[in-house]
């Protein structure tokens, strides 16, 4: 059975498909009964709707309290439907439950989310002791907060954001851009990795370099934006160990937009920040992407976000490949330099920044 204080949220299709077994306190709640949205508790949540409805999904992201991090939130999703997650995901899902689904299905999805709380309580805590961990928890829990917001396409909190980025300058200038990737690289992977490894390498370009301390800021918390369009790209893509096809490839450059969009209509962030995050794979020769830019029309800070980026992608461990050396990663920058792609001067830099 499940626990007691389960509350279940469904429409009316949701309703006939609840096995006979469910009981708890109260009845199931409609999904629009949007007082009864508003008073659910900090137990845990079953939602078992139509997420193909947009307005059903808004109303009860609207009303629906917040979840935190210790709430347990299952949405019931229709098998292999990627857009289907995605809505779950900007319901603040914990956890799927695939339909159909039965109560042993329940019991283990519970079950699961049990587990992975300890566990997850116990690497927060062993993190938090790390060097410059406390800061790489706050930016990890603020890009999963930016990647939800954008699924969903809720409101972005700001201000969080930039005392994330404020907490990552004071922890690598405390114990130095290594010890602080290799606390990333023992606890992150895929996305989340390359967003906090490339965030730490800018953070490092803006100190080396002598940058005032809001400027550091700004390159900090643009290493956190820019790759947030990734939270719509097929997770099976982003991860996928092998070469990418024509069409996955297609999916991925799609991500640069994505963001900008998304972070263009929350009207809080800079022209120069918005123009890094669509921008940064642009490259001086005009043969990057989505817009094929060129020389003069590639600000400062989309150039200095473009090779840090490629230097993160290098020097990180992957499933499908071993990280390169920093001084492999600075060759392949340099000549990339020579063909005209990267600005010379501030690969330079950068090695400068990576050798201190």
């Amino acid at each position: 059975m499940p626990r007691p204080e389960l509350t279940v949220i469904v429409d009316r299709a949701g309703r006939a498909a609840l096995p006979k077994e469910i009981r708890h306190d109260g009845a199931p709640i409609d999904a629009q009964d949007v007082d009864a949205l508003a008073r659910v508790g900090s137990g845990a949540v079953l939602i078992d709707v139509d997420l193909r409805d947009i307005d059903q999904v808004r109303l009860i992201k609207d009303h629906l309290p917040k979840a935190d991090d210790g709430r347990i939130r299952i949405v019931a999703v229709e098998r292999g439907s990627h857009r289907c997650e995605i809505q779950a995901n900007g319901l603040g899902a914990s956890d799927l439950l695939k339909r159909p689904w039965g109560m042993d299905d329940l019991r283990k999805c519970l079950q699961r989310h049990g587990n992975r709380r300890s566990e997850q309580r116990s690497i927060e805590s062993e993190i938090a002791r790390e060097p410059g961990g406390a800061s790489i928890l706050s930016a990890a829990i603020e890009l999963d907060r930016l990647f939800t917001a954008l699924t969903s396409n809720g409101g972005l909190d700001f201000t969080c954001v930039e005392q994330a980025g404020d907490q990552i300058v004071g922890a690598v200038a405390e114990v130095g851009l290594a010890q602080w990737l290799d606390t990333v690289r023992r606890y992150h992977k895929s996305t989340f990795q390359h967003c906090l490894v490339v965030t730490g390498i800018l953070t490092t370009f803006g100190h080396k370099t002598g940058m005032r301390n809001q400027d550091v800021l700004t390159l900090t918390v643009g290493g956190l934006l820019h790759d947030i369009g990734k939270a719509q790209v097929p997770t099976e893509i982003l991860d996928k160990p092998g070469k990418l096809t024509e069409e996955e490839f297609a999916e991925i450059k799609k991500h640069p937009v994505i963001g900008y969009d998304y972070l263009r209509k929350q009207n809080l962030i800079g022209a120069e920040t918005l123009a890094a995050v669509r921008h940064h794979h642009e490259y001086l020769d005009g043969s990057g992407y989505p817009d094929g830019l060129a020389a003069q029309q590639i600000g400062d800070l989309t150039r200095i976000m473009t090779i840090c980026d490629v230097y993160g992608a290098l020097v990180e461990r992957r499933s499908y490949k071993e990280p390169q050396p920093p001084e492999v990663a600075i060759e392949i920058l340099t000549s990339m330099a020579r063909r005209g792609k990267v600005e010379h001067d501030l690969v330079r830099a950068l090695a400068h920044a990576m050798a201190g």
